[in-house]
């Protein structure tokens, strides 16, 4: 397991459609180099998953986002990274921004439904999850936004049994 990352992350893609094309970005850095990908990465503290994919993308593509559905989630419990990933798939559309280019991702482009079948026979994508959220999509595919709850978390412990020694 990579020695930052716990057992298990947490992702927050975006499934960004644009005259029946999709956007990937390719990975820069290990160990993902050269791979593409949608637009994802991990929530920070205090955001929630739609806050983390629309941050995401942005960070990513230069692109802003609104997110409109949940498409999918995905459970691989041991990726060829070393770690488990649960990602949460969201259908987003563009808001405004404009499409760039970053050191960390040096292709952010729009793909044919065929273009990536083909990156994906090459092992070029970063995952099945990729080819799975496109054609769920695709489908129709629509899981209501609170699948995943939002809950306050409740103050920490006080008082003497709680105590620290």
């Amino acid at each position: 397991m990579a020695a930052d990352l716990p057992a298990t992350v947490i992702g927050c893609s975006n499934l960004i459609m644009n005259g029946g094309r999709y956007l990937l970005v390719q990975e820069s850095k290990e160990p993902a180099r050269s791979l593409f990908n949608l637009p994802a990465g991990k929530p920070e503290l205090g955001e929630t998953l739609s806050e983390a994919a629309v941050r995401e993308a942005r960070e990513e593509t230069g692109l802003d986002v609104q997110v409109e559905y949940l498409c999918a989630i995905y459970h691989c419990p041991r990726t060829t990274e070393g770690v488990g990933v649960v990602n949460f798939v969201f259908c987003s559309k563009v808001s405004g921004g404009q499409l760039r280019t970053s050191a960390e991702h040096p292709v952010v482009e729009y793909f044919s439904r065929e273009e990536i079948a083909e990156m994906g026979r090459e092992g070029r994508l970063r995952g099945v999850h990729v080819e799975l959220a496109i054609d769920q999509c695709a489908a129709g595919a629509r899981l209501p936004m609170d699948t995943v709850q939002l809950i306050a978390c409740l103050p920490p412990p006080t008082g003497p049994e709680h105590a620290r020694s």
